[in-house]
C-alpha cells in the first residue's frame, strides 16, 4: 500500500476495495462481449482480477498495479466472455512487462503488456487499436469492465458493463485532487460527476475513444464522486513503452 503526499492512502482499482482511493462501472449499461469484443479479463487462481485489452492477437495492455509483482505463470486471460462465469477463450501469460517510469506510490506510467502464451481468437474475440487520434475536455470516452456498480457494493458485476464519461478538464482535475494525489503527464481524468465513472474492479481496462484504446482505467477515490473523477493512464503518452514491448 502505497501513500500518497502522506495524506491518502492510493489504492489501485483492482484491489482493496474498502479504501477510499481505489481501482474502479457506475451508472453504466449491462452488454455484450461482442460489442467490445477486445476487452478481456484478467484472472488469479482462476479469480477475476483486473480488466484488459486485446491490441494483438498474443498481447494485452493492461495497468501496471494489477500485474507489478505477480509472475507471469500465475495469471491467466480470458477473452469473449460476458458473464465471468462463462469458459471463453484462454491463454496463459509467458511474459510481463512494465516500464521503468511506473511509480507504485504516484501510479504514474500505470501500464503493461502482457505476452501471451499463444495468439487467441473467436467469435467475440478482436483486437483494439491504440491511440493516435487526439481528445479534449468533454469528449466522450467508453469505459468497459466487470468492476462494482456502486461504491457501496462490493461485489464485481457477474456481466460485463460499459459506460461513456467525459474528459475533464486537466487544471480541473490537478485543483480536485491537489491534496489527495498527483495528476502526472501520464494521467488524465473523465467521470459525469456524481453519476458515472469507473469503479472497484474496472482497473486495467480499456477507455476507447472513436474505436481507439486512449486510456487504461488506473485509480480514483471511491466511484462516481462529484469531486472526484477517475483517472485514466494516457496511451499516447506511454505509447514508445508499448511499441517496444510489443516488439520484444
Amino acid at each position: 500500500m502505497a501513500t500518497l503526499w502522506l495524506v491518502l492512502h492510493l489504492i489501485p482499482l483492482c484491489w482493496a476495495a474498502s479504501n477510499e482511493a481505489n481501482s474502479r462501472i457506475v451508472g453504466g449499461v449491462p452488454v455484450d462481449i461482442a460489442s467490445v469484443p477486445y476487452l478481456v479479463n484478467l484472472r488469479i487462481g482462476g479469480n477475476f482480477m483486473c480488466g484488459g485489452s486485446l491490441v494483438t492477437p498474443q498481447h494485452v495492455v493492461t495497468a501496471a498495479h494489477c500485474v507489478k509483482g505477480i509472475g507471469a505463470s500465475r495469471i491467466l486471460v480470458v477473452a469473449g466472455v460476458t458473464r465471468l462465469t462463462e469458459t471463453g477463450v484462454r491463454s496463459g501469460v509467458d511474459k510481463v512487462y512494465t516500464p521503468k517510469a511506473y511509480n507504485t506510490r504516484t501510479l504514474t506510467s500505470d501500464v503493461a503488456v502482457l505476452k501471451l502464451k499463444a495468439p487467441i481468437s473467436g467469435p467475440k474475440v478482436s483486437t483494439i487499436e491504440l491511440c493516435n487520434t487526439s481528445f479534449k475536455a468533454g469528449d466522450l470516452i467508453k469505459v468497459s469492465g466487470w468492476g462494482q456498480i456502486t461504491e457501496r457494493n462490493k461485489a464485481v458485476s457477474m456481466q460485463v458493463r460499459s459506460v461513456d464519461v467525459a474528459l475533464i478538464p486537466r487544471k480541473a482535475c490537478m485543483s480536485q485532487y491537489k491534496l489527495r494525489g498527483t495528476i502526472t503527464n501520464t494521467m488524465f481524468c473523465a467521470s459525469v460527476p456524481g453519476v458515472k465513472d469507473a469503479c472497484e474492479g474496472d482497473s486495467g481496462g480499456p477507455a476507447v475513444y472513436q474505436g481507439q484504446l486512449c486510456g487504461i482505467v488506473s485509480w480514483g477515490v471511491g466511484c462516481a464522486r462529484k469531486s472526484s473523477p477517475g483517472v485514466y493512464t494516457n496511451v499516447k503518452t506511454v505509447r514508445s513503452f508499448i511499441d517496444k514491448a510489443l516488439g520484444m
